[in-house]
């Protein structure tokens, strides 16, 4: 915002950024060597050295890139998964996701058959456990518990028991495998809506980095540590 206010004022041009072009080859070069320094959300070592491995084309992939680097997907092991067959995607258009189970093809093909999403473990456990909605939503909202491990742990024997009743011929192995990556998301997960909203304000405040660099590095500037400098320190 204050971005937008000071190319008004040393430019006389008022940015929408709501109508902006949403797959600039510029911006998305940049995203993509993760050049990324004072960008919302993805300039972290860890989201720079993920970009240069995903290289996000268009904010499909940058919904997914801001969600991904957090405890949910770590924990449930989809981080090293999802870049890893993210980089054989890139080398191979023609590549097979393999998904633990059938099932998962449906709820988890956008995401290479890894649970990145909080939407997508009540999907799983409606496709993969037989969880009804209201069960699945149940299990949703353990999730967001202080003490969520505790009530993730009171689903699982419903899920292990859902599973097998499902799916006839699934082995135990799988069934922990899946309900691993489920569990993993007692840490904290990002629902789809947030990681798309995230990934807009990081393309957004990278297309201003890029077009508008002089606002930009000034706007940042003005709002360290955050926003909490006195009025009379800004910058102009």
């Amino acid at each position: 915002e204050r971005c937008v206010e000071t190319i008004a004022k040393t430019r006389n041009e008022r940015i929408d950024l709501s109508r902006i072009p949403f797959d600039d080859k510029r911006t998305f070069d940049t995203i993509k060597r993760a050049d990324t320094t004072g960008v919302f959300q993805i300039e972290s070592r860890a989201q720079m050295g993920s970009l240069r491995r995903t290289v996000p084309k268009d904010l499909d992939d940058l919904t997914i890139q801001v969600a991904l680097v957090r405890p949910g997907p770590i924990v449930g092991g989809a981080v090293n998964t999802y870049i890893e067959r993210r980089q054989a995607q890139l080398a191979n258009p023609e590549f097979e996701i393999p998904f633990l189970h059938p099932s998962l093809r449906e709820p988890l093909k956008e995401t290479l058959g890894t649970i990145v999403f909080q939407d997508q473990v009540i999907e799983v456990a409606r496709a993969f456990a037989g969880f009804t909605a209201g069960e699945a939503e149940s299990l949703r909202r353990a999730m967001s518990r202080k003490r969520s491990q505790e009530a993730m742990d009171d689903h699982r024997q419903q899920f292990v028991e859902g599973a097998h009743a499902s799916n006839p011929d699934v082995n135990e192995e799988v069934i922990e495998r899946v309900w691993s990556m489920v569990a993993g998301f007692a840490g904290f997960g990002f629902p789809k809506a947030h990681g798309a909203a995230f990934g807009l304000l990081a393309y957004q405040s990278t297309w201003l980095r890029v077009h508008y660099f002089p606002e930009f590095l000034c706007s940042l500037l003005n709002e360290q540590p955050m926003g909490f400098y006195p009025p009379d320190s800004l910058i102009h």
